[in-house]
């Protein structure tokens, strides 16, 4: 099989660092560039219980993307989810979010599941089941909005 899901390994830092950085400024300010090399930081030190997983096409990494209780509040997070540009609207996007639902499903935590995202990706999580609960002018930077949205079956 050409394209597999695998959970994150340290090995997989740099492929992950380059599909993140293939969607700045667009998709993710460079600030947030330094934010997800803490995280990946974190995640290699495995400070913290978050499950990640890396979309791997004919052995290149071309995505990642993961879930947690971020804020120990009872709530599943999904977290850095992303594809490297260049494989964007070829469906891998979508198989990555069905594959951290179904692994959020076989966990049977029965808590709700949130994302936030921006103007350029909330029409993809509406499509699969998500609904907008606020939306957040300028968050992340001036002129890119804040969309926190929550799951519904």
């Amino acid at each position: 099989m050409s394209t597999q899901i695998k959970p994150y390994t340290k090995q997989d830092r740099l492929g992950c660092l380059v599909a993140f950085k293939s969607n700045v400024p667009k998709y993710f300010t460079n600030q947030e560039v330094f934010d997800f090399e803490d995280f990946l930081t974190r995640l290699d030190n495995e400070d913290f219980n978050t499950k990640f997983y890396v979309i791997h096409y004919h052995d290149k990494i071309i995505g990642c993307g993961g879930f947690g209780d971020r804020h120990n509040d009872g709530k599943i997070t999904l977290a850095w989810g992303l594809v490297h540009r260049d494989f964007h609207k070829k469906d891998y996007g979508k198989l990555l979010l069905l594959h951290r639902l179904e692994q959020i499903k076989q966990l049977n935590l029965n808590l709700p599941i949130v994302v936030d995202t921006t103007q350029y990706s909330f029409g993809f999580f509406k499509k699969h089941g998500f609904k907008t609960t606020k939306i957040t002018k300028d968050f992340y930077e001036k002129g890119m909005h804040r969309y926190d949205m929550v799951f519904e079956e």
